[in-house]
């Protein structure tokens, strides 16, 4: 029987949360009503093409950081929709947009897999490079309190798939890499590199191979899965 799990580590968006509407209607719908009119498809493109992720973080103090992400932010609504967007209160508008709960949704399964892993004593944890708006949009959803830690770049300074990150985690959950299962549904900067830090890891995929020791095809999979492992004790 292969080693306990004692902790999971979970990617946020596209793994226990998803976007309702694709980016671009929402982005046309907010800009519309400060007078700003693009075509659809541009948008679209424009969004596609831009790189959505952390600042460079080495050197930047952690207070630094939300900041810096926000005003990553302001570029790709520059990029979507123009300078009048990015430069007043349309930008405003979608930032705080997204910092609430209305534009997400939780991912089908999640509520009841997290729910059985914590009544096992599993120590749960967000692994994320999504921004400082995290906290408030899990606990708009109702999941803030289903997790031990939450480690985003705006709390360890680092940013996957840089393997401090996944320390930081560890360290966070006080466990090591070797009882810990990491989940996420992107390969390259996620699955992989969770591995490389020396986690388990398994990728979210519903289209996935049946059978695939790597892939998670749905949250209903989880404990079944988790029972080749050897049982992990409730903490007192």
């Amino acid at each position: 029987m292969s080693a306990e799990i004692r902790a999971l580590l979970l990617d946020a968006v596209g793994t226990l949360l998803r976007l309702r509407e694709p980016p671009a209607a929402v982005y046309l719908r907010i800009a519309a009503r400060y007078g700003i009119a693009r075509a659809p498809a541009e948008v679209a493109r424009a969004l596609d093409a831009s790189r959505i992720g952390p600042p460079p973080l080495d050197g930047v103090a952690l207070a630094d950081v939300p900041a810096l992400e926000r005003e990553g932010w302001r570029g790709i609504v520059r990029a979507a929709l123009g300078d009048a967007a990015a430069d007043g209160p349309c930008f405003d508008a979608l930032f705080s947009h997204y910092a609430g709960a209305e534009p997400w949704q939780v991912v089908p399964g999640v509520r009841d897999a997290l729910a059985a892993e914590r009544a096992r004593g599993v120590r749960l944890a967000v692994v994320s490079n999504m921004d400082a708006r995290l906290p408030g949009v899990l606990a708009g959803l109702g999941l803030a309190d289903a997790f031990d830690a939450l480690v985003l770049p705006s709390t360890c300074g680092h940013a996957k798939p840089d393997p401090r990150m996944f320390q930081a985690a560890l360290r966070s959950l006080g466990v090591g890499g070797g009882s810990a299962l990491y989940i996420g549904d992107r390969e390259p900067d996620c699955v992989a590199a969770a591995r490389a830090a020396g986690l388990r890891a398994w990728r979210l995929d519903p289209g996935g191979r049946a059978g695939d020791p790597d892939v998670l095809r749905g949250w209903a999979e989880l404990a079944p899965r988790l029972a080749a492992f050897a049982p992990a004790t409730r903490s007192g």
